[in-house]
């Protein structure tokens, strides 16, 4: 399992190493929130077996690779989200925009946040 923190970098680093022009710390903290999405709606793995209140999702957190796998569209969205926002904000300076605009982005995580229920969803098999 990694934290929160290492997946970030990973992404930077290996999987996106220069199409992301956010800064680190904005980029991690997307990641946050994505994760807190998802724990909303399933146990995450580090947690298991914690009584209630639950520990806070924090960059520290430890996901497996299928909660990431879950999870990790949704932060894409919000990484791409944040770049339409600078880049929608830099045309008042002149700058031409780029790629989908927020609202079109906006409908997409609309989607996947209506869809994380079912995605988060695990039930262990039970045989008898």
């Amino acid at each position: 399992m990694d934290t929160i923190t290492s997946l970030v970098e990973n992404y930077l680093t290996v999987e996106r190493p220069v199409s992301v022009v956010l800064d680190p710390a904005t980029v991690l903290a997307q990641a946050v929130v994505a994760a807190k999405n998802y724990a909303g709606f399933a146990g995450l793995i580090t947690n298991d077996g914690v009584e209630p209140p639950l520990p806070a999702v924090t960059e520290a957190t430890e996901l497996s690779n299928s909660e990431w796998s879950v999870i990790k569209p949704l932060f894409v969205l919000y990484i791409e989200r944040e770049s339409a926002i600078h880049q929608e904000a830099s045309r008042g300076l002149g700058l031409d925009v780029f790629g989908r605009s927020t609202s079109e982005i906006a409908q997409d995580i609309a989607n996947l946040e209506l869809n994380m229920p079912m995605n988060a969803f695990y039930q262990p098999i039970v045989t008898v």
